[in-house]
């Protein structure tokens, strides 16, 4: 649900990828599996407090329609006024209610009993709103937010440059196909032709490398001494991203894992196409970005397993030093026919859905496979 509702944020959409890359990140590097899924409790202490908080406002919000409603059968009554006044006065207390609920610990029963006499005291307090800023800081640095908005901002970014040639070439040569003379088609089906398949190269490399590139920033900090310094690129490390000799090896590792691995990662992604045709409110955006969610995230957690099972081939835990166990040359053939097969549907699909969704040719470049898990990113 989080997840969901961060991911229709503009900005801290970013972060929804970056969790789902955390995680598969955590897996990749082998931690156990209570540790790779950061937050749960912390996530479920938000949803609970949301809930609560949701469902104390209705009573207040039906006063406030009472009000509205009032003025509209008798405008300027003194019941509507006195009604809009009082909805006014509850809304403040119950800000200041929500507040102190969430402070004492923001269960059930903290929500419904307010303790009124220590409450009218703690509001008058100013140790007590010093200590909500303190714990609202303390709350803001526990969800790491800015370093998982940076991580998704550059996993999205790396996927963008491998996808911008390729949409740009099917894009040209099937909108320039009706403008152009009969002799002159057969240099737009080359076009488009050269674009499918460096859009498949892309979909080869990408789901591997944006996981690789989370697993080095996640390596570099906690555990700073695992990986070579010259594997670790500087800051965000956007050139983890791009180095598709790092997805080659891991693929020359375990390319049996490498196929499983992405062929369902495609498979989970193509269904979602089918929520993307019509366009919706944008307030109901959150719903279908809870099975963009339920979807998207096993599916890059089976990247994270992949790149684990790499990693467990190598002498020293990093594929970039691992040539020597590389698999049987047969497996590698074996496993990249389907493989291809699997990129080949799903280009294909990417095809039908220049047409078919309401995103248009645009569809090319937002794949919501290497993207935040949201359904529309164009209005």
């Amino acid at each position: 649900m989080v997840l969901s509702i961060g991911a229709t944020i503009p900005v801290v959409q970013f972060a929804s990828l970056g969790y789902m890359l955390e995680c598969s990140a955590r897996i990749a590097n082998g931690d156990p599996i209570r540790k790779c899924f950061p937050g749960v409790a912390l996530a479920g202490q938000i949803v609970r407090c949301g809930l609560w908080t949701l469902l104390t406002w209705l009573p207040i919000w039906l006063i406030t329609d009472l009000g509205y409603s009032s003025e509209l059968i008798q405008p300027g009554s003194n019941a509507a006024l006195r009604l809009r006044i009082f909805a006014r006065i509850l809304s403040i207390l119950w800000v200041l209610w929500v507040v102190w609920a969430i402070w004492r610990g923001g269960r059930w029963k903290h929500f419904f009993w307010p303790h009124p006499i220590r409450f009218f005291k703690a509001i008058f307090s100013r140790a007590f709103w010093l200590d909500v800023e303190n714990r609202w800081w303390e709350f803001l640095q526990r969800l790491h937010l800015w370093r998982l908005i940076k991580l998704g901002f550059f996993a999205s970014l790396g996927a963008w440059i491998w996808l911008a040639v390729p949409a740009l070439l099917i894009l040209v040569s099937l909108n320039a196909a009706p403008e152009v003379k009969p002799q002159q088609q057969g240099g737009l089906a080359l076009l488009g032709l050269l674009g499918a398949i460096l859009m498949a190269r892309a979909i080869q490399y990408l789901p591997t490398l944006q996981t690789y590139m989370a697993w080095q920033s996640y390596t570099k900090q906690s555990f700073p001494k695992q990986l070579p310094s010259e594997q670790l690129p500087s800051k965000q490390r956007l050139d983890g991203v791009l180095d598709r000799s790092a997805a080659r090896k891991v693929f020359r590792q375990v390319p049996i894992h490498y196929a499983f691995a992405n062929i369902l990662f495609l498979a989970l992604a193509l269904p979602l196409y089918l929520l993307r045709i019509e366009s919706i409110p944008a307030e109901l955006w959150f719903l279908l970005s809870i099975f963009f969610v339920v979807w998207m995230f096993p599916a890059k957690l089976l990247i994270g397993w992949m790149i684990r099972r790499s990693n467990r081939k190598s002498s020293d835990g990093n594929p970039s030093h691992s040539k020597h166990r590389e698999a049987w040359w047969p497996l590698r053939w074996i496993a990249w026919v389907p493989h291809l097969a699997a990129i080949g549907i799903y280009v294909g699909f990417l095809y039908l859905g220049k047409f078919a969704l309401w995103e248009g040719g645009a569809i090319l470049l937002f794949q919501h496979a290497f993207l935040p898990p949201v359904p529309f990113y164009l209005r």
